[in-house]
Parts: C-alpha cells; sequence; structure tokens
C-alpha cells in the first residue's frame, strides 16, 4: 500500500488518521484494511480536486469513528437486562421525565394551564410509578413476545384483559390523587417540574447506560 501518489495535504490526512488508529488500539491488519478501503475513493476525489478532509471530515473523527462502530456493534450484541425492578425503573422514571417537562414547559408558556393538581409531587410519581408497573405488564405480556411464532405466544384475550386491567388501576390511582390534602400532594412550581424532569432523565440514562435496560415501551429485539 502505497500513498506516494497522494497529494501532501491526503499524505497527512492518512498520516494523522494512522496515528489515531495506533492510539485506539488497531492492529497494523485493521489499519492496513481500512486504509486500503478508503484509498480508491481518497484518489477518485483528489482527481476532481477534492482532499480527504472535505469528504471524510477531520482524519481524528474519521479513524476514532472504526472504533465507535465497533462498540456499537459490540453493545448491540449484549442481550438487553429484562430484571423486572429495571424496567420498572425506567418506565417509571421516563414518564416522569414526560409529564414534568410538559408541565414545566406550559407552566412557563401559560401559568394558568397548569393546575395544583396537575403538578402535584404526589399526583406525578403515582401517575409515573403505577404508570411505570402498567407498561411493564404491557412488555410482559405483549411486546416480549412480539417476534415470536403464534403458537408460543401467550392467549391474546387474556393478554389484553391483564393490560386493561392494569391501565385501569392505573387511572384509579391517579384519580385518586386530587382527593389528597395539599400538604399530601405539595405543587411544584414551573422551575420544579423542569428539574424534576432532568433529574429523571438523567436516573433513566444511568440505567440504559450502566445496566442495558431493556425498554418497556418497545419489542424485545
Amino acid at each position: 500500500m502505497s500513498i506516494q501518489n497522494l497529494t501532501k495535504k491526503n499524505q497527512e490526512f492518512i498520516n494523522i488518521a494512522t496515528h489515531q488508529l495506533i492510539k485506539d488500539g488497531k492492529s497494523d491488519t485493521e489499519i492496513k484494511a481500512i486504509l486500503e478501503e478508503a484509498l480508491p475513493s481518497i484518489l477518485e476525489q483528489q482527481q476532481k480536486g477534492v482532499p480527504a478532509r472535505s469528504f471524510l471530515g477531520a482524519p481524528t473523527l474519521w479513524a476514532a469513528s472504526f472504533s465507535q462502530k465497533v462498540e456499537e456493534k459490540q453493545e448491540a450484541a449484549q442481550p438487553k437486562n429484562t430484571k423486572p425492578l429495571l424496567m420498572w425503573l425506567d418506565s417509571s422514571f421516563f414518564l416522569l421525565a414526560i409529564v414534568a417537562l410538559i408541565n414545566g414547559f406550559m407552566g412557563l408558556v401559560n401559568p394558568k394551564s397548569v393546575t395544583s393538581i396537575s403538578s402535584g409531587l404526589t399526583t406525578l410519581l403515582v401517575l409515573a410509578f403505577v404508570g411505570g408497573v402498567a407498561f411493564y405488564v404491557m412488555y410482559y405480556y405483549i411486546y416480549r413476545h412480539a417476534n415470536k411464532p403464534r403458537s408460543e405466544r401467550p392467549n391474546t384475550w387474556k393478554s389484553l384483559g391483564i393490560v386493561f386491567l392494569a391501565t385501569l388501576i392505573w387511572m384509579f390511582a391517579y384519580m385518586l390523587t386530587p382527593l389528597l390534602p395539599q400538604a399530601l400532594n405539595p405543587s411544584l412550581p414551573s422551575w420544579g417540574l423542569l428539574m424534576l424532569s432532568l433529574l429523571s432523565f438523567g436516573v433513566c440514562f444511568v440505567l440504559r447506560r450502566r445496566y442495558n435496560v431493556q425498554s418497556a415501551f418497545a419489542p424485545q429485539r
């Protein structure tokens, strides 16, 4: 493999990229394969007066992308964590983040649109954490069987009945929260709702990043 036919700018691109690939722990064979695959395109664009940096980007970022692709493949190959507790927490905090974000944003745009009930802390927690159970039930009886043969799936009507019952309990629990005294259901200001949303999104990120939790909102791959 020779780079003598390349311009100085393109040679510099290859040298910087090679250094980054070495830094990322690529073997000589891997580096050779990557560069041999890229050289024809670089030479073709060079004849048009287009340097490698223009269509491949910065050499360090281009080289680093090959390590990222490997990491993404390894992460995708790892089985998702389907522990009920972690999936419930992930679903609950995701719901809490979304609802708090919507209420907080609406409170900033139109303060009258957010009532003391809808912004109540207990209301939000019940909506999120009981809702998390409902969504896990939906995953357990429906989503996790989506890619299975029909003969291996549970009875459809039984599954729908259980999901409906879980949803009914969720809605009933939510409807009871307005009956609580304000001391047990304190209202949060808009900025408090937004902070709660940010914190909840952070918990979701940690759960999915650290424990590779399967989302209850989508079929298992």
